[in-house]
C-alpha cells in the first residue's frame, strides 16, 4: 500500500495487514487509546467525548463556521464604525476588559502548564536513548515519542481542544472594532485541523506541535496579559514575540518532516540498552511500561525495523501539517515585514494585537 503521496512503496508496519488494505483502511482505523487511568481526565473528558471530538466533522465543521463568520463579522464592524466596546467608564466596557485578563490570563497559565507537563517526558524519552546507542539513541527516541501513553497523550488530546477556545482571540479583535485578519483567521482554523488529525491518527510528531506551541504560548500570552493591563513595553518586544512565532513553525516544520528521512537501527538500541544499564526517570507504571526499550523491542520486531512513521495516517497527517504551516509562514512574514520593516508600520485590522502570536508549530 502507498500513501496518497506516494512517498512510501510499501505499508507501514501499524498499518492494516489483510490482503487488498487501502489507504481508506488505515484512516478508517479505531480511535486512539483512551486515557481511562485518569480518573480526572474520564471525569471532565468521558468515552462519548472522547470520540465525539475525534470526529471529522467536528473540526471541519467548526473551521469552516469559524472562518465564514470571523470574515462576515468583519463587514459589520466596519459598519459600526470600528466601534471599541471595551472602552469608556461603562459596566459593560468594565466586564469585557476583565474578561479579556482572564482569558489572557488562562491560557498563559494553561500553555505553561502544559509545556511543564509534557517537558519532563519528552526529555527522558531522548535521555534513554542517548544513553542506549548515543544518535541511533536519540533517532529512535525522536520516532517513538509515546503520544498515545496515559501522559502525553492526555495532554496532547487537551491541547488539540484548546485551539477551539482559542478563536475567541478573533471575538476579542472584534469587541474591539479590530477586523479579523487572514492571517489570524487561516491560522485559528488551521490549527484546529492540523492538531485534530496529528492526535487522531497518533503521528509521533504531534509532540513537536505541543510542546514548540505552548512555550510560545505562554510567553505569547503573558504578554497580552500585562498588555491589558496597560503595562508599558517597548516596541522589541512585540516584535520578538512575532520573531519566536516564525521560529517556532519553521523549525518544527523542519523538525516533523525528518520523520520521513530517518532511519533506524532498533536492535542497536536493545543491545545498549541491556548494557549500559539504562533506565526511565520515571519509575511508575505504566510509563516503565512505555521506556524506550519497549518501544525499541517491539521495532526491532516489527515489519520493517528501519522506518520512522508508523502508518500511513501519520504520515498523511504530517503532510497535512506541512501544508498548512508553508502558507502560515508566509503570511507571517508578510505581517512581520509590513509590522516592523516598513517605515510606517501599519496596525490596521487587529493584526498587531493578536497575530504577533496568533498560534502555531
Amino acid at each position: 500500500m502507498s500513501t496518497l503521496f506516494g512517498l512510501k512503496a510499501k505499508s507501514y508496519p501499524l498499518d492494516p495487514s489483510k490482503p487488498g488494505a487501502t489507504v481508506w483502511d488505515t484512516l478508517s482505523a479505531p480511535y486512539p487509546r483512551f486515557p481511562k487511568d485518569d480518573r480526572l481526565f474520564t471525569k471532565f473528558f468521558p468515552t462519548s467525548t472522547f470520540n465525539a471530538t475525534l470526529s471529522p466533522w467536528l473540526p471541519l465543521g467548526f473551521s469552516l463556521v469559524y472562518y465564514i463568520v470571523a470574515h462576515a463579522a468583519n463587514g459589520i464592524v466596519k459598519k459600526n464604525g470600528s466601534n471599541d466596546f471595551t472602552k469608556g467608564p461603562g459596566f459593560q466596557a468594565r466586564l469585557l476588559r476583565f474578561l479579556i485578563l482572564i482569558h489572557n490570563a488562562g491560557l498563559a497559565i494553561y500553555s505553561g502548564w502544559t509545556f511543564a507537563m509534557m517537558i519532563p517526558y519528552v526529555v527522558d524519552f531522548f535521555a534513554q536513548g542517548w544513553k542506549s546507542a548515543g544518535f541511533q539513541g536519540v533517532k529512535l527516541a525522536l520516532c517513538s515519542m509515546p503520544t498515545d501513553c496515559p501522559h502525553l497523550g492526555k495532554y496532547a488530546y487537551i491541547f488539540y481542544l484548546s485551539k477551539y477556545y482559542e478563536v475567541f482571540d478573533s471575538v476579542i479583535l472584534l469587541l474591539k472594532g479590530k477586523k479579523v485578519s487572514n492571517l489570524q483567521s487561516y491560522h485559528h482554523a488551521g490549527a484546529i485541523i492540523c492538531m485534530w488529525i496529528a492526535y487522531r491518527y497518533q503521528s509521533q510528531p504531534v509532540w513537536v506541535f505541543c510542546v514548540f506551541n505552548s512555550f510560545v504560548h505562554t510567553w505569547m500570552y503573558t504578554y497580552y496579559f500585562c498588555a491589558a493591563m496597560r503595562w508599558p513595553f517597548p516596541r522589541a518586544v512585540k516584535r520578538n514575540l512575532t520573531t519566536m512565532q516564525i521560529a517556532q513553525i519553521a523549525s518544527g516544520t523542519f523538525l516533523t518532516n525528518l520523520y520521513l528521512l530517518i532511519k533506524l537501527n532498533p536492535a542497536n538500541v536493545v543491545d545498549g540498552y541491556k548494557a549500559n544499564k539504562v533506565s526511565s526517570w520515571y519509575q511508575n507504571n505504566p510509563t516503565r511500561d512505555e521506556s524506550l526499550f519497549i518501544h525499541a523491542l517491539m521495532r526491532a520486531s516489527s515489519k520493517d525495523p528501519s522506518t520512522c512513521m508508523q502508518t500511513t495516517g501519520a504520515e498523511i497527517a504530517l503532510h497535512v501539517n506541512t501544508m498548512y504551516m508553508f502558507p502560515l509562514l508566509a503570511l507571517f512574514f508578510n505581517f512581520f515585514i509590513r509590522s516592523y520593516l516598513q517605515k510606517a508600520p501599519s496596525a490596521k485590522n487587529g493584526d498587531v494585537k493578536k497575530t504577533v502570536a496568533p498560534k502555531d508549530k
